[in-house]
């Protein structure tokens, strides 16, 4: 019989490096990951370089961001969805645990 395999929560940081405040919510989201253990992995996406992740996740702003006009930008998702409010870290965490609490 085989064991179950861990749950793994995978938190996507979306970001543009023209953002002067991306450094800072990659850093806090860092901690934020580090501290919930191994079953939470991080991937940290520059939109710039990689555009093609925006097609994932819908946003209002970003028509604006592709043609150049908005030079800030980042989104946090936890499984695939989306988290509108990344700049509350404490509800980032609270997506976090409820993957983690939903089990596989």
């Amino acid at each position: 019989m085989r064991g179950l395999s861990p749950l793994v929560v995978k938190v996507e940081v979306l970001y543009a490096p023209t953002c002067a405040n991306h450094l800072m919510w990659l850093e806090k989201v860092r901690k934020l990951v580090e501290n919930l253990g191994e079953g939470v992995v991080i991937e940290e996406i520059d939109v710039w370089e990689h555009p093609e992740a925006l097609k994932k996740y819908w946003s209002d702003v970003w028509q604006e961001f592709k043609e150049g006009y908005i030079h800030y930008f980042i989104l946090v998702t936890v499984n695939g969805r989306a988290i509108n409010w990344y700049w509350d870290i404490g509800k980032v965490k609270e997506a976090i645990l409820k993957e983690m609490e939903s089990g596989p």
